[in-house]
């Protein structure tokens, strides 16, 4: 699958910045409730790795956080 230059510039803002507000709107123990919006932003950035570009560095960093927090 390709992304063309727009619409990968467009998905890496809109990882990062959804990201972000998770990243500071949420604490670690309330994690549990995003699942529908990890899972969406789980997919958005599977579409650009497929597609050979980068998520954004916060995007892992709330990834790594909701892994933590749901693990047990």
């Amino acid at each position: 699958m390709t992304i063309d230059q727009t619409t990968a510039k467009v998905l890496t803002d809109l990882l990062r910045e959804l990201s972000s507000e998770l990243d500071l709107h949420y604490d670690d123990h309330d994690f549990h409730a995003l699942n529908s919006t990890i899972e969406t932003l789980r997919r958005a950035a599977n579409l650009m790795t497929d597609a050979g570009h980068e998520a954004p560095e916060v995007y892992h960093h709330v990834m790594g956080r909701f892994e933590r927090a749901t693990r047990s």
